[in-house]
C-alpha cells in the first residue's frame, strides 16, 4: 500500500512535532512548507502507524494550543491500482479523560 499524509496548519510548532514523530516511525518527508508537511509512509506498516500519527497530532495540537478543527489532514492511499483515494480529515473532538 502506498500511503501519504499531508498536514496543513498555521502552527509551525504543531508541524514540527508531527514531522519529528512521523520520521521517527520511518515516514519520509515528501515536501515541506511553512504551513504544511507532506509525509510518505513506509512500505511496511505505514497503515498501522497512521492512527498513531493522528493521535499524536491531536495531542500535539492540544500541547501547541491549536484549536482541534484547525489542522487539516489529507490522507492519500493507493493499493494495487493506478487510481488513489484522498480523504480530508479534521479533528472534531479530543478527550483525555479515562
Amino acid at each position: 500500500m502506498h500511503l501519504e499524509l499531508t498536514v496543513v496548519s498555521a502552527s509551525g510548532t504543531l508541524l514540527n512535532l508531527v514531522r519529528e514523530f512521523a520520521q521517527g516511525l520511518g515516514w519520509t518527508l515528501g515536501s515541506d512548507a511553512p504551513s504544511a508537511i507532506h509525509l510518505i509512509g513506509p512500505k511496511e506498516r505505514g497503515q498501522d502507524q497512521l492512527l498513531n500519527i493522528l493521535t499524536y497530532l491531536s495531542l500535539s495540537a492540544a500541547k501547541a494550543g491549536v484549536e482541534p478543527g484547525e489542522p487539516l489532514c489529507q490522507i492519500r492511499y493507493r493499493e494495487g491500482a493506478a487510481s488513489a483515494v484522498t480523504l480530508g480529515l479534521r479533528i472534531a473532538e479530543f478527550d483525555l479523560t479515562p
